[in-house]
């Protein structure tokens, strides 16, 4: 897998003044903003930057793209090459340990756009050793034609499968699992 890349993160990238438990989220979301670069998507783990990648079942065979630009965090498409389509498709955010026990709602804001309607899934996943947790927002993201914006949050008080301590967290967008072509123009992440 070749990536293209433009222009990384600039010297103004260099420096993490974030604080709070989604401090590493937040500091990877502005990395990948700053980001400008492009590559091949393939079958398996696709990274992008460090702590972002795509993940695509190994046992698929798909032909994909993405790009990385200003004014769209990252855009891509995605095709199977065969009649069975893949299991899954997914891109991936490395959020560190993000401890939760002092928060009270989890949250993000995407602002999104597809050429057409497209629905995405979106995970929080929870790893301790070797397993994981996986705790799904409640709506379904829906980009179209149109910039359109989505805004969903867990409240912590109600999700008791949700681990307040993890290992490690990553912020998934699981995608439908047929050919699908997105951009993500804004995504934003909290913890309150």
């Amino acid at each position: 897998m070749t990536v293209t890349q433009e222009r990384s993160e600039g010297s103004d990238m260099a420096n993490n003044l974030f604080l709070g438990p989604d401090a590493q989220g937040r500091f990877l979301l502005t990395r990948l903003k700053a980001f400008e670069g492009r590559g091949a998507i393939q079958s398996g783990s696709t990274p992008v930057i460090e702590g972002v990648h795509f993940s695509v079942d190994p046992q698929a065979e798909v032909a994909g793209r993405f790009d990385s630009r200003p004014g769209c965090i990252i855009s891509f498409s995605i095709k199977p090459r065969r009649a069975t389509e893949p299991r899954w498709q997914a891109l991936h955010l490395a959020l560190g340990p993000l401890d939760l026990s002092g928060a009270g709602v989890v949250g993000v804001v995407v602002r999104s756009r597809a050429k057409q309607a497209v629905t995405t899934r979106i995970c929080l996943r929870s790893g301790r050793s070797d397993s994981f947790v996986d705790h799904f927002l409640g709506k379904t993201l829906v980009s179209h034609a149109q910039d359109s914006t989505h805004l969903d949050a867990i409240d912590l008080t109600t999700a008791m499968d949700l681990p307040r301590r993890a290992d490690w967290r990553d912020l998934i967008l699981f995608l439908r699992t047929s050919a699908v072509e997105l951009e993500v123009l804004d995504l934003r992440f909290f913890v309150v």
